[in-house]
């Protein structure tokens, strides 16, 4: 499906069965669409070429390359703007973790298993969140 807008949010989540029951529930509340893919390697695809809202990607399966991932938003490597709201999900996370998501600017850490009002809720904070240069009455994240 090729009816990508740039309020889309792209969701990094390697279970089918999950992605596909957030992508459907973001589309019966009526919020941006979410497009998943299932692989790091996907997503940095879609993300050489398209620009997204928000990302949200899983970093248990593939830890090392979500992380080159993400550092490759922030240092303005691919199309998606380098300030993009980022969300991530895990099983666990550590002090080390924690460390790298801070510096990455990860807006949210969802722990698995999360209910699906948590990843709704996160992405509405995705799409509402503006990037540090928005204008002064811009809603920051404390998260």
């Amino acid at each position: 499906m090729s009816d990508h807008s740039p309020q889309d949010i792209l969701l990094i989540e390697p279970s089918s069965l999950t992605g596909s029951i957030i992508v459907a529930t973001a589309r019966q509340l009526n919020l941006p669409a979410v497009r998943q893919v299932n692989s790091v390697r996907m997503a940095q695809q879609r993300l050489t070429h398209q620009d997204f809202a928000g990302v949200i990607v899983s970093i248990d399966e593939q830890e090392q390359e979500a992380i080159a991932l993400l550092e490759q938003v922030r240092n303005d490597t691919l199309a998606v703007n380098a300030n993009v709201p980022v969300a991530v999900t895990t099983t666990q996370v550590d002090a080390s973790t924690a460390v790298k998501m801070k510096a990455l600017q990860v807006r949210r850490v969802l722990i698995k298993p999360f209910k699906v009002r948590d990843v709704i809720a996160t992405i509405a904070l995705l799409k509402d969140t503006q990037p540090p240069s928005a204008p002064q009455g811009a809603r920051q994240m404390s998260q």
